[in-house]
């Protein structure tokens, strides 16, 4: 990136609950950015471990700006992402989660793909999901990046599924921020779908198709427990009852978003056949059979024309 390009603050918000074991790779992949011109700021909701005393070895870093520790725990990582962005003074706001890290040039590529577009509301990347039992696990990527349409996007994609499954692969624009609805804060675990759906009402959307970030899964997370219980089943429908009010579904986007949900929601290990039952009954999925290869295909085809030629079908 040249100095004549055009450089925005950016706000970087580190949302923290007990992730001192992660903290010190997460915070040198944000403070080894190779983009020159972002604030950093760490908010701890209260963590009982020793994250304070790992952030406040990089205290004199000039890139922080501020640390704000909550005096009780606020029992919501959505209400920890809306108080640092109400803190936020960049134009450009990313949310780096706590036990996640990214490559050193992730703002870089971000920013040069942010300059290519006008009206851009957000931009997300793709991400290398990283489990502590597993292993690394490469997603496939195009080297051809994209700009859509936010409702377009919203059609085609995001009613099918949360497209941008990792939050610390995302940057958004703050004034979209500032004209969205806020109904993300009455989640407990769909909340970033929602987030994400409600940022794309308001311009584009970049999708870059870089593995720049590293997405850890680890066991007891509350997005562990929250799935298993069937809360973020019912509350993704709740993100589709609002994409409906968005946009207009046609009867084929319907059916594709009912193929991609069966995917998601059938094979779900739910802690009671009650709860499983109860999910798959709201979605209409209950007793459904499909018929596999063409789902398969019928998922498979629209991906390809997007990567090949960046057309949402």
């Amino acid at each position: 990136m040249t100095s004549e390009q055009k450089q925005p603050l950016v706000s970087v918000i580190i949302p923290n609950y007990n992730h001192a074991q992660y903290l010190e790779q997460r915070l040198d992949s944000v403070f080894g950015q190779t983009y020159p011109n972002y604030e950093v700021i760490f908010l701890d909701d209260c963590s009982k471990d020793n994250s304070l005393e790992v952030v406040n070895r990089y205290k004199d870093n000039p890139h922080l700006s501020q640390i704000v520790v909550n005096e009780t725990n606020s029992g919501s990582v959505f209400k920890q992402w809306d108080k640092g962005i109400n803190l936020a003074k960049g134009e450009l706001i990313w949310i780096a989660e706590s036990d996640d890290y990214c490559e050193l040039n992730l703002l870089e590529e971000f920013i040069i793909e942010w300059n290519k577009y006008d009206n851009v509301a957000m931009a997300f990347c793709n991400y290398v999901q990283f489990d502590e039992e597993t292993g690394y696990k490469q997603i496939p990527y195009e080297k051809k990046n994209r700009c859509f349409d936010g409702l377009e996007f919203i059609r085609k994609r995001m009613a099918r599924t949360n497209a941008p499954v990792n939050a610390s692969g995302c940057v958004f624009s703050k004034k979209a921020f500032e004209k969205m609805p806020h109904d993300f804060l009455e989640f407990r675990s769909a909340g970033d779908y929602m987030f994400w759906t409600s940022i794309m009402t308001q311009g584009n959307v970049i999708r870059i198709r870089k593995n720049l970030t590293y997405y850890r899964i680890h066991c007891g997370s509350v997005t562990n427990n929250c799935v298993s219980k069937g809360i973020t089943s019912l509350e993704d429908i709740k993100v589709f009852r609002f994409i409906e009010k968005q946009v207009h579904l046609s009867k084929y986007d319907r059916y594709m978003a009912k193929i991609a949900h069966y995917e998601k929601y059938v094979p779900v290990k739910f802690d009671t056949e009650e709860i499983r039952k109860n999910v798959l009954t709201q979605w209409g999925l209950y007793g459904v059979k499909k018929n596999k290869p063409l789902s398969n295909l019928l998922l498979w085809l629209p991906i390809r024309f997007e990567n090949y030629f960046g057309i949402l079908i």
